[in-house]
């Protein structure tokens, strides 16, 4: 795709006439454009004419089009000043005419030269303009200068390519290859499914997008966000369980089904890399060692180290049970990297047993494995396990109400660090107070979805449920928005943020907001608002005093950032 500067391509701005004067003697051909017109990576109808050999679209469908984007504008009439104004920044306020608009493709039209004036912010600007059939047309570059938005032409695919204007501390970012949507929404999974989307701060200042999608995919970028290198491996067996960056190496987790429960059939392979991603060796599980019919299902599953000890906490559907059903279940397998070799039980109930486990979590307390599951059964809570893989201490840090399995619970983990007092667990959680019944696929009796934004706080010393201290950061059961799940950031062992996005009920996505958190969880100061940035699936990090996150939304891959400094 090449950038468009001079170009033959100029926007027509559609607007009512506003008691528009045109000169028949400059009366020039026009038919309707051959060009698809995308909006931010999404094809979108517009009106368009081909006139000399240029293209000219409605002024109106680029308002609508950009409404909700950092290039919104709205279109007024300034009486004072017998214009067009257009006014940006402001969300578009729509005609109920707009839809009645239609042209042949296979029909000339007469297209005159337009005396309106147009003012933008409340400056009068020169912008050559036409009408066609009282409507008036005006140029793209000019426009795309002063709204302003980025403009391209896609020759290959005859494709006009508009993006809206990229927010401060936002930076839209080349790719390898055709990007997945990975952006938050309003809607809370009853389970989590294996995360496919990670940013990884390098140690030369560098950042790499590791992305599993029909492979996977690492793309690095230096620090002025420009793609510097690109990586592809294949998968070794057909699923993806989770992906790790450690303090020296690398790691892959591949599985495949299992459904005939041939204890000698590899279910889990575990694969080194080294920091160039360059294969060393691998551990694998059966089916045998670990009852595993499906891998990683209904999880998220998650890897930390400490020392030689690797930890990938993730889930499983078993073995048949006398029963006849596959029930579902935490799976802790520890690796110890030296020889790549499992040190623990992998049995059918391990001692940090979680039924059914829909979200996991794993981080060292020195030699402990700290361990964090969102349980529907036994528990029904969000639990902790602090132990060395042979015993383990429980804690619940949010029982859930409701019958032992309903996989309707109400609650979503976004987040689990360690401070130098405290473990902090961040997710939402409904008003559980107007849940009449929790079924398998519903909570009866809520007219909405909608979550609080909560942390639960135990301190380190303490393994009692007594001790678990519940804070809430910010109310939205009974609003007019709706919060996503939280991510947690660790910024240092006293300093943490909170970030979520809101939405309207519509799923339209809102501001972006953050709150500094202490060791305890206690917020430092107001909760902040950041316009048109989006939080995705993959967790920030903090990289070059900034904490970073990318999201790939309609095409396009944005890398968002928030500078520390007077954080």
């Amino acid at each position: 795709m090449k950038r468009m500067f001079g170009l033959l391509l100029v926007l027509l701005i559609v607007t009512p006439a506003f008691g528009t004067t045109t000169f028949a003697s400059n009366t020039v051909k026009a038919t309707v454009t051959g060009s698809s017109t995308y909006f931010d990576g999404e094809e979108k109808s517009s009106h368009g004419f081909n006139i000399a050999g240029s293209n000219y679209f409605n002024l109106r469908d680029l308002a609508r089009n950009f409404s909700g984007t950092p290039s919104q504008f709205d279109i007024t009439w300034n009486q004072k000043n017998k214009a067009i104004e257009i006014v940006t920044g402001k969300a578009y306020t729509a005609q109920g005419t707009e839809d009645s608009l239609y042209f042949s493709p296979g029909r000339t039209y007469a297209a005159a030269l337009s005396t309106s004036k147009v003012m933008v912010d409340g400056v009068l600007q020169s912008i050559k303009a036409y009408t066609i059939e009282g409507n008036n047309y005006f140029q793209l570059r000019d426009l795309a200068g002063k709204i302003p938005f980025e403009l391209s032409y896609n020759s290959q695919q005859n494709q006009l390519v508009m993006s809206s204007r990229t927010p401060d501390n936002a930076y839209r970012v080349a790719v390898s290859s055709e990007t997945k949507g990975n952006a938050e929404s309003s809607y809370f999974p009853r389970w989590k499914s294996t995360v496919s989307s990670y940013l990884v701060n390098n140690s030369d200042g560098t950042v790499s997008v590791v992305e599993a999608g029909s492979n996977i995919t690492i793309d690095t970028y230096n620090t002025r966000n420009e793609l510097t290198a690109t990586q592809k491996i294949a998968y070794e067996l057909p699923l993806f369980g989770g992906f790790y960056s450690g303090k020296q190496y690398n790691y892959i987790a591949f599985g495949q089904e299992n459904r005939e429960e041939n204890d000698s059939k590899e279910v889990i392979r575990i694969v080194r890399y080294d920091k160039s991603f360059k294969r060393i060796d691998s551990v694998s599980i059966t089916g045998g060692q670990s009852y595993t019919v499906v891998p990683f299902d209904a999880g998220s599953g998650r890897m930390a180290e400490s020392g030689n000890t690797l930890v990938f906490h993730t889930s499983r559907t078993r073995y048949t049970t006398e029963d006849k059903l596959n029930h579902q279940s935490q799976l802790t397998i520890i690796v110890n990297t030296s020889n790549m070799t499992v040190t623990n039980d992998l049995g059918r109930f391990q001692e940090n047993h979680v039924s059914h486990s829909f979200d996991q979590y794993v981080l060292f307390d020195g030699s402990s494995q700290v361990l964090v599951d969102h349980g529907d059964a036994y528990p029904r809570s969000v639990v902790l396990h602090k132990g060395d893989g042979t015993s383990y201490n429980e804690v619940d840090l949010f029982k859930i109400p409701g019958e032992t399995g309903a996989n309707a619970t109400g609650v979503s983990i976004g987040g689990v660090e360690m401070s130098s007092s405290s473990y902090i667990v961040a997710m939402n959680s409904v008003d559980h107070s107007l849940v009449k019944d929790y079924t398998s696929y519903e909570m009866v009796g809520l007219k909405s979805d909608q979550r609080d934004i909560i942390l639960n706080v135990l301190p380190r010393t303490s393994m009692d449920s007594t001790s678990v201290h519940t804070i809430t950061l910010a109310k939205y059961v009974g609003t007019d928005r709706i919060a996503s799940i939280p991510k947690l950031v660790r910024i240092s062992d006293e300093q943490m943020m909170v970030l979520w996005q809101e939405f309207d009920k519509e799923n339209h996505p809102g501001d972006v907001k953050y709150v500094l958190i202490d060791g305890k969880g206690k917020a430092v100061g107001n909760i902040q608002s950041i316009k048109y940035f989006m939080l995705s699936e993959c967790n920030p990090v903090v990289s070059g005093g900034k904490v970073v996150w990318y999201t790939n939304s309609h095409g396009s891959q944005m890398f968002y950032t928030i500078p520390m400094k007077g954080v």
